[in-house]
C-alpha cells in the first residue's frame, strides 16, 4: 500500500469512495438541520432506499475533489468556475431525465430567478461556486484527512462497502422507476416487479423520497 506522502494531492479510488460516503452523509445533516431551523421540524432527504444517504451529494463531493485535484496548479477563478459549471450541468441532467423519462421532480426552482424549466437557476449555479471555492481554499486540509484511510483494513472495508453502496444505489434505481411506471399506469408483467410493488409501495416510497412530486401532480 503506498505511503500517506505519495498519494497526497492525487486521485485514488478510496478516496473518491470515501469522499462519496461523506458527503452523502454530510448533505443529509446539513439538509435536515435546514429544516429543522427554517421548517421547524427534521426532514431526512435521502436518495438512496437503505441507509440515510444522499447520494447527489456524495457525487458533488467527489466532483469537488476530482477538479480540484486535477487543476491544482490552475487558478483558483478557473477551478471554481469549472466546478460550477459542471455541478450546474450534472443536474440540469438529472432534472432532465428526472422529469422527461420518469415524469418526477426532486426539486423546484421555477420561482427562481434566472431559472431553466425549474431545475437549474443562476443562485443555484453561485451557489456551487461558493461551495467549490471553500473546497477549493479547504482541499490540503480535506486531502490530508483522506490520505490517513490508507491501509490493508481500511481498503477491504472500501471494497466491501462499494459493493453494498453499489447494490443499494441500483435498488434505488429499479424502485424509483417502478415507483414512477405504477403511477402511469403501466403494469409489472415481471416477478421482480410485483416483488418491488409489495415491498415499496408508493406511500413507503412517498415518505422517504420527502421532497420528491409527480409532474402531473404539481400542474
Amino acid at each position: 500500500m503506498k505511503s500517506t506522502e505519495s498519494i497526497q494531492g492525487k486521485i485514488t479510488y478510496d478516496k473518491l469512495f470515501w469522499l462519496f460516503m461523506a458527503g452523502s452523509l454530510t448533505g443529509v445533516l446539513i439538509e435536515g438541520l435546514f429544516c429543522l431551523i427554517i421548517k421547524g421540524h427534521w426532514e431526512s432527504h435521502v436518495v438512496t432506499m437503505l441507509g440515510p444517504f444522499n447520494a447527489l451529494y456524495g457525487a458533488g463531493a467527489v466532483l469537488f475533489y476530482s477538479v480540484a485535484a486535477l487543476l491544482k496548479n490552475k487558478n483558483l477563478f478557473l477551478k471554481v468556475a469549472v466546478i460550477a459549471a459542471i455541478a450546474t450541468v450534472l443536474e440540469l441532467l438529472c432534472g432532465i431525465l428526472l422529469a422527461d423519462v420518469l415524469g418526477m421532480k426532486a426539486w423546484d426552482y421555477s420561482k427562481a430567478f434566472f431559472n431553466y424549466r425549474g431545475i437549474i437557476c443562476l443562485s443555484f449555479s453561485l451557489g456551487w461556486g461558493a461551495a467549490g471555492l471553500a473546497f477549493c481554499l479547504l482541499f490540503d486540509k480535506i486531502d490530508r484527512i483522506f490520505c490517513k484511510l490508507q491501509g490493508k483494513k481500511t481498503h477491504i472495508l472500501c471494497i466491501v462497502l462499494s459493493v453494498l453502496m453499489a447494490i443499494n444505489l441500483c435498488l434505488t434505481a429499479v424502485c424509483i422507476v417502478r415507483w414512477s411506471d405504477r403511477h402511469y399506469h403501466t403494469a409489472s408483467n415481471t416477478k421482480l416487479g410485483r416483488m418491488l410493488d409489495e415491498a415499496a409501495p408508493d406511500n413507503w416510497m412517498q415518505h422517504r423520497f420527502i421532497e420528491w412530486e409527480f409532474l402531473d401532480n404539481s400542474k
